[in-house]
């Protein structure tokens, strides 16, 4: 991880890294995810600066303002317009992340990452908060959000969202993604699913189907079923 120069801080971000310090200080996590971070470039990465899009009347249907949009570009730089236009306003959020296997999957700084990147996960843990924080910005009280992972970093991520989408937690899901044992190079085991973390607002409910009681008997007539 990169290490700050004090020196090159104008006298605003010296006071704003101090800050965040301070609060972070009076409330010492005794439990919770720690991971190394660059506190600097976190703070210029999350400001609330503006950020613009170039529309193409190309690619688009009708005329503005448009119902739908679909946007091309840098995932965080897209979620930080976001913040802007639609904060709160947003129902499903679906991410498939970089599952940082060390095969050549993740790039943190435009540079691949491999297992024997010693900030490996680290790297990934800040990259993950940061996307992550955005996305609960736009989040409405009755949205919810998916974040569908492989085993390297389900553990991390369930801490990280448990963090950042505190209270929120619906459930983990088994995702079978094959059923034959075509994976088993490590210690004989063969991985056949990945993983979908689910949040939600305090307002969201699924619509599924009404509860069948059917299959059970009470002969007895026991109001306790």
């Amino acid at each position: 991880m990169s290490t700050a120069n004090y020196n090159d801080l104008t006298r605003e971000q010296l006071v704003a890294l101090l800050e965040r310090r301070d609060r972070e200080a009076r409330r010492q996590r005794r439990f919770g995810l720690v991971w190394e971070r660059d506190e600097i470039e976190r703070e210029a990465a999350l400001n609330a600066d503006f950020v613009a899009l170039e529309p193409d009347a190309g690619l688009s249907c009708g005329a503005a303002p448009f119902g739908n949009l679909i946007v091309e570009g840098d995932n965080f730089d897209a979620l930080r317009f976001l913040r802007m236009t639609h904060g709160g306003k947003v129902k499903c959020i679906y991410i498939d992340p970089p599952y940082n296997t060390g095969n050549r999957d993740f790039v943190y700084n435009d540079r691949f990452l491999n297992r024997e990147d010693a900030f490996r996960h680290s790297k990934w843990l800040e990259f993950m908060h940061r996307r992550l924080t955005l996305a609960r910005e736009l989040l409405r009280d009755d949205g919810v959000i998916i974040v569908h992972i492989g085993e390297e970093e389900l553990a991390h991520l369930s801490c990280l969202m448990d963090q950042i989408f505190h209270g929120m937690k619906v459930g983990t899901f088994v995702w079978k993604t094959r059923s034959g044992a075509n994976d088993s190079k490590n210690y004989f085991f063969s991985q056949d699913h990945e993983y979908v973390l689910c949040y939600a607002g305090p307002d969201f409910s699924f619509k599924g189907d009404a509860k069948d009681t059917g299959a059970y008997k009470n002969p007895d007539n026991d109001p306790r079923g």
